[in-house]
């Protein structure tokens, strides 16, 4: 999604304007999958809450994207199932970019300078550039479904062991919390704000004079992202479900 391309661009020398392309594709494509995929989920994988959760999680470019098409899947089916295995499944895609981001860099670095001998300022510079901590391209708010999710297992397994969640909150107490921030506080408000602001930040302004061949090239590679997710959600749940 926008994160994957913001974080990839630096890495590999694109052009402002190929970048701004990129993010229109993301945008247009990603919203129309946002609105469409939900209900043709509910019909092609026969109303599966894993199966669903998953494809949405894997076809979806963007995160906001994804967890707002779990989102309204939930609220027109009630299934709440298929919000929780989105994310799970999005979310564990993004992790994938503290690896496959400083690899690419390190290749952009080697592609330029394989031919320059004699200049190596330039090549270390260029690999001071590139050689951030991995952690810097772990998005926020990977980080904070992880630390959330650590959060959970820890307050569920110290109430199973020792009557108390985390030490402190009784069974009812507990499920209060969860609920009200997991519930009420983020799917509602937090997630319904984060899509909000989505839509303010989508510019329509920056589609003009692109052309159209750059939109067949996405309207492609999205095509060919919903096939795959399609066939990999049927292959996994078929193997451990």
């Amino acid at each position: 999604g926008v994160t994957a391309i913001t974080a990839v661009s630096p890495a590999i020398s694109a052009r402002q304007e190929d970048t701004a392309v990129a993010v229109a594709n993301v945008v247009m494509f990603g919203t129309l999958a946002m609105l469409a995929y939900p209900y043709l989920a509910h019909h092609i994988l026969a109303a599966d809450s894993h199966r669903i959760g998953m494809f949405l999680g894997l076809a979806v470019h963007d995160t906001s994207q994804a967890i707002g098409s779990a989102l309204t899947y939930s609220n027109v089916y009630s299934d709440e199932v298929v919000l929780k295995v989105a994310a799970i499944t999005k979310l564990s895609r993004n992790l994938c970019l503290a690896a496959v981001v400083p690899w690419l860099t390190y290749l952009n670095v080697r592609a330029e300078t394989k031919d320059d001998e004699g200049k190596e300022e330039e090549l270390e510079g260029k690999k001071s550039a590139g050689g951030k901590s991995v952690l810097a391209y772990v998005p926020p708010f990977v980080a904070g479904f992880c630390a959330m999710a650590v959060l959970r297992s820890v307050g569920d397994v110290s109430l199973e062991s020792q009557g108390l969640a985390l030490g402190l909150l009784e069974a009812h107490q507990w499920r209060q919390v969860v609920s009200f921030v997991g519930n009420d506080l983020g799917s509602t408000w937090l997630l319904g704000t984060a899509m909000a602001a989505v839509g303010l930040n989508t510019d329509a302004a920056a589609l003009k004079g692109v052309g159209y061949r750059p939109f067949v090239v996405g309207f492609a590679g999205s095509a060919v992202v919903a096939g795959t997710g399609c066939a990999a959600t049927l292959a996994l749940t078929s193997l451990f479900l």
